[in-house]
């Protein structure tokens, strides 16, 4: 029987990275096809949100145009007194299906990014099956060649780094969504902590110093930040299914998704700010601990799959050794 070494293409040392490579590929095939569906499934629903926020407004700006023309609605206003507060009326439900478009747009164009880089990666994986049918006969060819004992053993250790490896990419993309989460909720309750501030002080509710036009400018940016959080935390849901993550804390990441665009819709007093900016800030609290939370946890996760991946190449390279 010929030395396993006589031939360049029978390196046992290639031939398992290779199988290794090609299983873990097939890891991430699998995990991608899942996710290329729940991502096609939330476009879906993306374009049909957009499609009816955009009747609406059409709706509504024919109500707005009905006042504004010479037609039997304006006159039947003109005559009750009642014109310009139901123009003004309808122009802030124009105004408020304007946003909602602009909201749900935004929503489809996050989500047909997501679709476009999930198919970029399941596309750049090429034919994963016939690399892993390749890497098998290399596999099997070299084990024919020696005889080496420790095939069965070897071939279990690579389908075992494959799951591995493939599990730690994931925790990671977790860890990354968790971190990006817990960043766009700090930069949310450091405004609103300033927000505490405008309610105890006159410049705020009273005038003086800080016009309405401030006031609003202010609440504009804290909507902002509440609805980078509420992404934030819609992809860190989606990188928590991969991983199979429950609730920690009784707090479902996934109920906090999109809870947060509510908030500030519809105030017509400064009271009301008052109490949404409270609102809004125990609610960011409440991510903030369970995201936290989650991310310990992943922490541990990940930690325990590199241990386990350590011992499975030690044991490898131990057998490799072996039969070399």
């Amino acid at each position: 029987m010929s030395q396993p070494t006589s031939d360049p293409t029978l390196d046992p040392h290639r031939i398992q990275a290779e199988l290794e490579a090609a299983l873990e590929a097939a890891a991430e095939h699998a995990r991608l096809t899942h996710r290329l569906a729940a991502a096609d499934t939330e476009l879906a629903d993306a374009e049909a949100q957009v499609a009816a926020a955009r009747s609406r407004l059409a709706d509504e700006s024919a109500d707005v145009e009905r006042l504004e023309s010479f037609s039997p609605t304006r006159i039947w206003a003109g005559l009750r007194g009642s014109r310009e507060s139901d123009l003004d009326r309808e122009r802030a439900e124009q105004q408020q299906a304007e946003y909602a478009v602009a909201v749900v747009e935004l929503r489809r164009d996050r989500a047909r990014e997501a679709c476009a880089s999930l198919r970029a990666a399941y596309d750049a994986l090429g034919d994963v099956a016939a690399r892993r049918s390749a890497a098998l006969d290399a596999k099997q060819a070299w084990l024919l060649e020696t005889g080496a004992p420790q095939a069965e053993e070897l071939a279990q250790v690579a389908a075992d780094l494959g799951a591995i490896r493939s599990t730690t990419t994931e925790l990671v993309e977790a860890l990354e969504a968790c971190d990006a989460a817990l960043d766009a909720l700090a930069q949310a309750d450091n405004l609103l902590s300033s927000a505490r501030g405008w309610s105890t002080a006159d410049t705020f509710f009273d005038g003086g110093l800080l016009t309405d036009m401030v006031k609003y400018d202010r609440m504009d940016q804290a909507q902002a930040l509440m609805r980078r959080a509420d992404d934030a935390l819609s992809d860190l849901g989606v990188e928590l299914a991969d991983v199979g993550m429950e609730p920690v804390g009784g707090v479902e990441i996934t109920q906090l998704v999109r809870a947060f665009d509510v908030w500030f819709d519809n105030i017509f007093s400064d009271w009301a700010v008052r109490e949404r900016i409270g609102e809004a800030a125990a609610r960011v609290a409440e991510a903030r601990g369970a995201v936290g939370e989650v991310r310990r946890r992943l922490v541990d996760r990940l930690l325990q799959a590199e241990s386990r991946e350590a011992v499975l190449v030690g044991r490898r390279q131990e057998l490799l050794g072996a039969g070399s």
